[in-house]
């Protein structure tokens, strides 16, 4: 076997390969000759038809399975030699083979995992926070909280940041309207919401009465089939602006706590919940920075074939979450670039999956069992949820993927430069994470 190699910048490579004639026409003789043993063809007996003539009536099916097997054999034989990991199923192109006296020409398109290497994590730098929570951080918080009363007033005024605003809204494509997605008293926060940040942005100085109009082009892959890719005007209709009135004491709920204060056991396991909360923040944090930093010093060129398939599981996904939730039709996330964040998603991936074959690092079976029953205490019965995982190979491989997500994560923390960095409560409660932090993981 002969080959010649091409390479291309989208790591969708082609390899040229030379089968002697010799070889085909051995196996083609064979494939007649065994057809010849089983068919009987009128006017001779079995395994007597002479081979041209089976040549002749079977010859087209016969040199396809011939050349589709020998294909296949000789592609196969030269990436395990050349140790290649492909992705996806190869495309097979016959040559025409005019001008060959000894061999027969065919190439192979196929696509390869990216080779890249990861730089020295030593040099990422991250900011971890320190939180010194004290009793009285705890007792304040607590406090706080009890004598705290979310109140709502209604305001003549233009909408600000932060108000509680109701509005109506039906929806038109070229001054059509589309009934079926008429909504009314949709309430939200404005710039506390999970809506498209044009509505926020839009809604800001108007006045209750008020009539605006919001054109936005929907994305490609909304759970929406309907309004894929298509100009959407809003018409939106401000029903109420509401203004929250911070700390308000009410007599009566103080003169219960009074009355009931909070024993040991309610504040140890308030204290324990803020504290894991705290934990969970701050570790989360951490990890996001280190996963931007590795993903920003380490770009991977994504070959198509995996894009494409992360972007149909996102897909699938979101319109899955659009139906079970009965999400609105503004959401944010569904008009997210869908390509940009599978991108993203398979480089954390494959870096991941890169730190692991390089430092050979192999599931602990322990933890494994830990994190199960773990996620078993969550259930009312415990002992059935880690029969189910143990028993559901799928389930376990899940567990096994994040305990090794997870050595890698301690590993990273280990070798980066960690800058300490200290809050307060107040400051760690009062942060917007869901608006400031970008999530990785």
């Amino acid at each position: 076997m002969k080959f010649f190699m091409e390479k291309n910048k989208k790591n969708s490579d082609r390899v040229t390969i030379k089968i002697p004639k010799k070889l085909v026409n051995n196996d083609l003789i064979q494939k007649f000759v065994q057809i010849n043993k089983t068919t009987k063809i009128n006017g001779f007996r079995k395994g007597k038809t002479p081979i041209k003539i089976i040549q002749e009536k079977y010859g087209n099916e016969v040199y396809y399975d011939v050349f589709n097997k020998l294909m296949q054999k000789f592609f196969y034989e030269f990436i395990k030699k050349e140790k290649i990991k492909i992705i996806g199923f190869p495309k097979y192109f016959m040559h025409e083979n005019e001008d060959e006296k000894e061999y027969f020409k065919y190439s192979v398109d196929y696509e390869v995992y990216p080779e890249f290497k990861i730089k020295d994590v030593k040099l990422i730098t991250a900011e971890k926070i320190i939180v010194n929570v004290t009793d009285e951080d705890i007792r304040k918080n607590v406090d706080k909280q009890k004598y705290k009363e979310d109140k709502w007033n209604k305001v003549n005024r233009a909408v600000k940041i932060n108000d509680l605003v109701t509005i109506n809204y039906c929806i038109y494509e070229n001054n059509k309207k589309i009934e079926k997605f008429d909504t009314e008293e949709v309430k939200f926060i404005v710039s506390q919401n999970n809506f498209i940040p044009e509505l926020n942005n839009k809604i800001i100085n108007h006045f209750i009465n008020d009539v605006i109009f919001l054109k936005i082009n929907f994305y490609k892959f909304h759970p929406e089939e309907e309004l894929r890719s298509k100009d959407i005007t809003f018409k939106i209709k401000i029903l109420n602006i509401e203004e929250k009135e911070e700390n308000i004491e009410i007599q009566q709920n103080i003169k219960k706590i009074k009355e009931n204060e909070l024993t040991e056991l309610n504040y140890k396991t308030i204290k324990k919940n803020i504290i894991d909360q705290i934990k969970n923040l701050t570790q989360n944090h951490l990890q996001n920075q280190i996963i931007k930093k590795l993903t920003i010093e380490n770009p991977i060129n994504i070959p198509s074939i995996l894009l494409k398939e992360e972007i149909n599981f996102l897909y699938n996904k979101y319109t899955k979450e659009y139906k079970e939730k009965k999400d609105n039709i503004l959401e944010k996330k569904y008009h997210t670039d869908l390509e940009s964040k599978a991108k993203k998603r398979l480089q954390i991936k494959l870096i991941i999956e890169k730190i692991i074959n390089n430092n050979k690092m192999l599931v602990n079976e322990k933890r494994v069992e830990l994190l199960i029953k773990k996620i078993s205490l969550n259930y009312k019965k415990p002992l059935e949820i880690i029969n189910i995982y143990k028993n559901n190979a799928r389930l376990k491989q899940t567990i096994k993927d994040i305990e090794l997500e997870m050595q890698v994560m301690e590993f990273l923390i280990k070798n980066i430069k960690i800058i300490k960095k200290q809050w307060t409560l107040d400051e760690i409660m009062n942060y917007n994470w869901r608006h400031n932090e970008e999530t990785f993981i």
